[in-house]
């Protein structure tokens, strides 16, 4: 064979060898990219189905990640490089801007899997995370609230939350926050504010993000309600107004707290002490200790000296004792009048049944007479 046939023969070989990859190269990256669309689409129809991304803690293999809120690309690459999750920043930082998704990722907690490529990746930090929903009933305290928070699975720092707690000024935006007053013996000069209702929190979401989200909550709640201008017309504060609405929270059901709203404001009037059970066992449930049905002298003597005992002081005290809902709130600003309830003006005193309900008196000698009764029923049962 010549050498001209062999060489034609040689670069034949080679444009058919080249060819073949070429096809090879073609049907695997066709196939490659099918798979991927495949696979994308899939992840895709889950996350809309279900209305959040498939993959969760609970997920074998997976891996959790937390994007900051104001995260840009370098901080979101950083994070997934960090994991594992990625190897080339650039590459990524590329394809996310070839996909679209630049701009599209969400903060808060995700979880992805090693395995996944990096489209698969964004279309995950691209869904929704899923949230933590909790309930707030009416009626708690901020330790409560914070004991809910925990027993979800969130993971906040307590102690800078209590900071937060204490520190006012760090939310001056807010127009209920500028009537709070200090005093040295409020410890959680927000609590009370903290309104019952239910969120949706990141688990991983920040302490003062936390806050805020009550806080706006609240702030909205206040100013649709008109308390500002209630509490205005009435007299009082609007810090003053959650204050006494927090024990009337704890002193009977719903279809009484006008009643009672309008009796704590009667002997607000006569500089009369309150004399709340609530308060009492306000004190006893932050030592630990079961709340009771009246009051006995030993609490009395155990907390002759504290700000809180409001069978001791002819005022309120230092600030709310828990969260208030809106009815409690509502029969401090609205409480009960003359003509809703014959004689309210002169109504002083009421006394736990013992079935949840109070009954009420005019007189001492009238509240005397009927604490013996219902106390004598309460020992015999």
């Amino acid at each position: 064979m010549s050498k001209k046939i062999g060489r034609t023969l040689f670069i034949l070989s080679l444009i058919l060898l080249l060819v073949a990859i070429g096809i090879f190269g073609y049907y695997t990256g066709y196939n490659y990219v099918t798979a991927q669309n495949e696979r994308l689409n899939s992840l895709n129809s889950l996350i809309e189905l279900e209305g959040k991304s498939p993959i969760s803690e609970d997920t074998q293999g997976s891996i959790e990640i937390h994007i900051p809120r104001n995260s840009d690309m370098d901080d979101i690459t950083d994070i997934l490089l960090d994991a594992g999750l990625i190897n080339n920043k650039v590459a990524f930082k590329v394809l996310s801007k070839i996909n679209g998704f630049d701009g599209n990722y969400r903060s808060g907690t995700h979880y992805l899997l090693d395995e996944m490529s990096y489209d698969e990746i964004m279309l995950l930090l691209t869904s929704k995370p899923d949230p933590v929903t909790i309930t707030f009933p009416e009626g708690l305290t901020y330790s409560q609230v914070k004991d809910r928070m925990k027993k979800a699975g969130m993971r906040f720092d307590e102690n800078i939350m209590d900071e937060m707690m204490k520190r006012p000024t760090l939310f001056v935006d807010y127009e209920f926050m500028q009537e709070i007053p200090s005093y040295p013996d409020r410890e959680w000069i927000m609590q009370g504010y903290l309104w019952p209702d239910t969120y949706q929190f990141d688990v991983n979401e920040s302490e003062e993000n936390i806050l805020r989200k009550f806080f706006d909550n609240t702030e909205l709640k206040l100013r649709n309600g008109n308390y500002y201008e209630r509490a205005e017309i009435i007299g009082i504060t609007l810090d003053q107004a959650m204050t006494l609405a927090s024990i009337v929270q704890k002193e009977g059901p719903m279809s009484e707290m006008p009643k009672i709203g309008r009796i704590f404001l009667n002997r607000l009037k006569l500089e009369m002490p309150l004399q709340s059970c609530a308060t009492i066992n306000y004190l006893r449930e932050a030592d630990g200790l079961k709340p009771v049905l009246w009051v006995s002298n030993s609490d009395l003597e155990r907390y002759k000296d504290n700000p809180y005992n409001t069978y001791n002081i002819a005022a309120l005290p230092p600030g709310p004792i828990n969260s208030p809902g809106t009815v409690a709130l509502e029969g401090v600003l609205w409480p009960a009048t003359e003509r809703s309830w014959p004689g309210a003006n002169s109504y002083l005193y009421f006394v736990a049944t013992g079935d949840g309900y109070n009954d009420f008196s005019k007189t001492y000698e009238e509240h005397q007479e009927k604490s013996e009764k219902y106390s004598t029923a309460q020992k015999a049962n």
